[in-house]
């Protein structure tokens, strides 16, 4: 079983409801836990690798039903958390067209996998002034990356192309104090919800 969360209210005291994942899900969490003791983010990309690709694992995994939006309107798709603990959080994100979130940081390692559409990343190197955007990376499905434990990253869809994705935290990604810009003046804050729904663009692209 998974635990699933409305984007706007995740965390510890979040509105749940059961989901049913595949076993295949259930075994790839199982094999996580030594190896995010390990950091060993290389074999848990192989890992995440090897389980989107399964032809038949998209189709395992449930489709989110209809999602409820932010409190300023935008519809960025749901979260099914299957994993949460100090050591490691792993969650099915889904990503809906049309918004471009804001950048953020994780403050640890994270791999993900996209199992179908594509996931867009912006990246954002740091500057003595701050933050600046870098290369970017569109992740198609069966792709895997890994994001180091300083990386300012944010993630959209393309027009039409929801994004259904595997997202691998080595930590409790809940917990952690982390960092969000604003998406123009690119200003650093602290993370919060109000601030992602705040910083949230329409994708005009």
């Amino acid at each position: 079983m998974a635990l699933s969360y409305d984007r706007w209210t995740t965390g510890p005291n979040a509105g749940r409801l059961t989901l049913d994942i595949p076993e295949t899900l259930d075994e790839f969490v199982e094999a996580c836990g030594p190896l995010a003791r390990s950091h060993d983010h290389a074999a848990v990309s192989r890992l995440l690798e090897e389980l989107i690709n399964h032809p038949d694992f998209a189709s395992s995994v449930p489709p989110f039903g209809p999602q409820e939006a932010s409190p300023r309107g935008w519809t960025l798709g749901g979260e099914h958390v299957c994993h949460q603990s100090d050591e490691l959080t792993v969650m099915v994100l889904d990503t809906l067209p049309g918004v471009l979130q804001p950048p953020h940081d994780h403050e640890m390692h994270a791999v993900i996998g996209v199992f179908e559409g594509c996931e867009d990343q912006r990246f954002f190197a740091r500057t003595a002034d701050g933050i600046a955007p870098a290369a970017g990376r569109s992740l198609e499905t069966g792709d895997v990356v890994v994001l180091g434990e300083r990386t300012i990253h944010a993630i959209s869809s393309p027009e039409g192309r929801r994004a259904r994705a595997i997202h691998v935290y080595f930590g409790d990604i809940y917990g952690a104090d982390r960092s969000i810009f604003h998406p123009d003046s690119l200003e650093e804050f602290e993370m919060s919800e109000t601030r992602y729904d705040e910083f949230c663009r329409p994708d005009s692209r």
